[in-house]
């Protein structure tokens, strides 16, 4: 059985205009239409959702996947379509090779899709470039070094030009590793407090100012990964007025945390870029609001072990992919963001940075989430499919309850698997971007 009816579903998608209560009907993996309640043919195979809202399937422009087939499904259970999976993954994603290794085990597992991006320079150490051609003829959807450092601005002028040359898209972070002198968080009364080394707000800034400088010179398109400060939100929006082809976005962390969380020395919230102000926060919920920045989930399973050391000596980074989706609606639901925001910052956003189809299209792949935004729910170690349970919002009641994920119109989501029983004979494409 080739076709299915998502029934009684609110529609959500403001690049294509729907805000609607609707049938939405797949055939053969594809959205075949989308009308009002009661005027498609039921006699399809039927999900009802219950007036449950349907999005745009979520675009993550940041994760680090090192378990492949553990959080993949991680992400398909937070109605994450496709991820892009940072160039420090395992493997290195610095060959075609590897590129192909990173593939074939998506493919395997058979959920949320990875897209790879490719090393900016060979083994990340920020002095060659790497083979960024290949890289790109290999499948890579962007380059970027992670977080490591770039040796000096000579060598990312380089860089932007073969780039620019070839029509790459370059993903950078903004940090002077030099100002920022390995602080372990936001610069400020709390970081004096506790006795732990800050970074100051100009460690992004000031390294922000060099790369719109450069790309004004090469003319480079530009993501900027993980910006987490006010002052650099209103750099973008200037360089983007300017015309500059540069766009942005934020981890999640920064948009429901501050530096304040890390008291008592709590290593859940040791992240890098480090969690800032109050008012930086808040500068940044601004910037998603208004459409500067897209968010992004920065996802990076730790173990128990790299997360219980002294807060000094703990590793960075937070398990996100499980609870993304309903930590932005927990923040729609506090008022804090519009939820055609939230839509617009975690799909059409980063599907125009990546070159993909936006939103609901007919006759596109259906690439969806369904989800109940005023459901209450609350995360546990058991409940998260990530190998990482260093998430901050563990046993915190949040909103948003995924009923279905489908990516080209597959189920990628074990909530779907009930339904599957009812149709054994449904038969739909297999993945596609």
């Amino acid at each position: 059985m080739s076709t299915l009816t998502l029934s009684n579903v609110q529609v959500f998608d403001p690049s294509q205009g729907l805000n609607q209560l609707s049938d939405v009907v797949l055939e053969f993996g594809m959205i075949e239409a989308i009308s009002p309640v009661g005027e498609s043919p039921l006699e399809n195979p039927e999900f009802n959702a219950n007036k449950s809202l349907l999005i745009p399937g979520l675009i993550d422009l940041s994760a680090h996947i090192d378990n492949v087939s553990n959080e993949t499904l991680a992400a398909a259970k937070g109605g994450i379509t496709h991820l892009c999976t940072q160039p420090n993954s395992k493997p290195l994603i610095d060959t075609p090779a590897n590129v192909s290794l990173l593939q074939r085990a998506s493919a395997k597992a058979n959920r949320s899709h990875l897209l790879p991006i490719g090393a900016l320079t060979q083994n990340l150490a920020g002095d060659q470039l790497a083979n960024m051609h290949s890289l790109k003829q290999a499948g890579c959807v962007a380059l970027s070094n992670a977080r490591a450092p770039i040796k000096n601005a000579l060598v990312l002028r380089r860089i932007m030009e073969y780039a620019t040359t070839h029509d790459m898209l370059i993903m950078l972070t903004a940090e002077d590793v030099d100002l920022s002198a390995n602080g372990k968080m936001h610069e400020g009364p709390t970081a004096n407090r506790l006795g732990l080394a800050g970074i100051a707000e100009i460690a992004e800034t000031t390294s922000l100012a060099q790369q719109l400088l450069l790309v004004e010179l090469t003319g480079c398109r530009i993501h900027f990964s993980q910006l987490s400060c006010g002052r650099s939100v209103e750099m973008i929006r200037q360089a983007q007025v300017q015309g500059l082809p540069v766009t942005a976005d934020v981890a999640i962390a920064n948009l429901m945390f501050t530096d304040l969380d890390v008291n008592g020395f709590d290593s859940t919230f040791y992240v890098q870029p480090p969690l800032r102000s109050e008012q930086d926060r808040q500068a940044l919920l601004a910037g998603v609001n208004d459409g500067t920045l897209a968010i992004c989930s920065h996802h990076k399973a730790q173990d128990i072990a790299a997360k219980k050391a002294p807060f000094a000596a703990a590793e960075p980074g937070m398990s996100i992919l499980d609870t993304w989706l309903s930590m932005m609606l927990t923040l729609v639901n506090k008022g804090e963001l519009e939820l055609s925001a939230v839509v617009n910052a975690s799909s059409i956003l980063p599907a125009k940075i990546l070159g993909m189809k936006e939103g609901l299209q007919l006759k596109q792949p259906a690439n969806l989430v369904v989800v109940n935004q005023n459901a209450e729910v609350c995360y546990s170690a058991d409940s998260i499919a990530s190998t990482g349970k260093n998430s901050p919002v563990l046993g915190d009641p949040l909103v948003g309850e995924v009923k279905l994920t489908l990516s080209a119109g597959r189920e990628i989501d074990r909530a779907w698997s009930l339904l599957m029983v009812l149709c054994k004979e449904w038969y739909l494409l297999h993945i596609t971007v």
